[in-house]
């Protein structure tokens, strides 16, 4: 069967502001929707140690109030009283906001989404306030076993470094950040070099491009000096396994190894090999671990890309009087699977990721994700054609040569969270 693989994304338009500030926009004329979204390369990773968590923080702050929407009431209802929605997130490299609005309402979303990273009060006494929602959620995320053996494994993945430290931060450094130090990493990163606008939906370029340019174009880098930041070392000791004992009824387990980066070239080797591992309920690992041998309900891989380097992973919540046997069964499939991969398998895999990769990029909120982020990060946008020649490109040679690159037992590190007094069992297990 011959497939068309064009795409809006194909036709994406980027453009330079006055201020430098990058813009992309997509025209979508099926939808009635218009998705505004700012990507700004100021995530977790950008952060000094004594302020971990500054990121996250400031993401917050700017929704309680900016000079035109004044208060957080203020902003939600400018966006919900026309039926719309928004949001916002921080990873470890980018920091993204978005609205997303009916066609006849694209300025008034465009306009708060450039409220939010322009003009925000960061009132000292807002952030008073903040401070104790942001440790309520920290409670909450140490509380949810899926979230801590996730911050588990950055710490024995990366260690004492930015991409190892909890995006939230910790009680000790969210005590110890003020509003003028919220203000100060605003001022030294949100600047326009840092900073993406994508623009996606029933809106044409240039009409985009004029609103866009009336909201942002005056907005002048205001900091002494630009941020940046320093690589990471992935495994920097020799630690391979961390346990925390907590008394649950469920044993939650993280095996990370070295991944690939978003320019690498083999990275889409790795998008179908991860797919083949641990991806959907007809992969390798959820056949193996859970179907054959019921040790969990839940198990899957993913893989982590960043701008210099990348992680990859399996996630298992398995009972804990069987989770060393969860580990070696991890093991062992990653052991084989460059060995024993057969086409079919292969194609099949290939099939679900081409897939995945269309119906992802079918509403405006996907192709923001995917226009946006790739210019942040990539200073480009690769068009689905591409990305899907890549994809069928990718031989059994170098699923082999990939799996080898990147499933090397030596390097492996297994964060596991529950009722273990110690890990000389998992230590066993990991080396299979």
């Amino acid at each position: 069967m011959t497939y068309d693989h064009s795409s809006p994304i194909d036709d994406a338009k980027i453009m330079t502001l006055s201020n430098g500030m990058r813009f992309v926009s997509v025209t979508m004329p099926h939808t009635q929707a218009v998705t505004s979204a700012i990507f700004v390369k100021a995530g977790s990773r950008w952060e000094p140690a004594k302020n971990a968590g500054i990121a996250h923080f400031l993401e917050h702050m700017v929704f309680k109030g900016t000079k035109r929407w004044p208060s957080s009431r203020h902003i939600s209802e400018a966006i919900e009283g026309v039926g719309g929605n928004m949001n916002a997130s921080t990873g470890k490299e980018l920091v993204t906001y978005w609205t997303r609005v009916p066609v006849t309402n694209f300025e008034l979303g465009t306009s708060v989404v450039s409220a939010l990273v322009n003009e925000p009060l960061i009132e000292p006494q807002e952030a008073e306030k903040e401070r104790n929602v942001i440790l309520e959620e920290l409670d909450r995320s140490q509380d949810d076993p899926h979230s801590a053996v996730g911050l588990l494994s950055d710490e024995i993945t990366f260690g004492d470094q930015p991409l190892g430290r909890p995006i939230i931060g910790s009680r000790e450094t969210l005590l110890a950040t003020a509003g003028c130090d919220i203000r100060h990493y605003m001022e030294t990163n949100y600047v326009p070099e840092n900073t993406v606008i994508a623009v996606v939906g029933r809106a044409e370029h240039e009409k985009a491009y004029e609103i866009v340019e009336k909201e942002f174009g005056t907005w002048k880098h205001t900091g002494s000096n630009s941020a940046s930041y320093t690589s990471c070392d992935r495994f920097p000791t020799d630690q391979g396994v961390i346990v925390e004992d907590r008394g649950t009824e469920q044993a939650n387990l993280v095996l990370t190894a070295p991944g690939l980066s978003l320019e690498d070239p083999d990275r889409w080797a790795l998008a179908l090999l991860n797919a083949v591992l641990g991806e959907g309920m007809s992969s390798r690992l959820f056949l193996r671990i859970r179907e054959q041998m019921a040790l969990a309900y839940s198990v899957y891989s993913y893989s982590y890309p960043l701008t210099d380097q990348g992680v990859f992973g399996v996630y298992a919540g398995v009972s804990p009087d069987r989770a060393e046997d969860a580990v070696r069964a991890i093991v062992t499939e990653l052991s084989s699977v460059g060995e024993d991969l057969e086409q079919e398998e292969l194609d099949r895999a290939r099939e679900y990721v081409r897939g995945r990769l269309i119906l992802g990029t079918e509403d405006t909120r996907g192709v923001v994700s995917w226009v946006g982020g790739q210019l942040a990060l990539m200073d480009r946008v690769i068009p689905m054609s591409e990305v899907i020649g890549n994809i069928e490109s990718v031989s059994l040679k170098d699923i082999t040569r990939v799996a080898d690159k990147v499933l090397d037992a030596s390097r492996y590190r297994l964060a596991v969270l529950g009722a273990f007094e110690d890990d000389s069992g998992f230590r066993d297990a990991l080396a299979g």
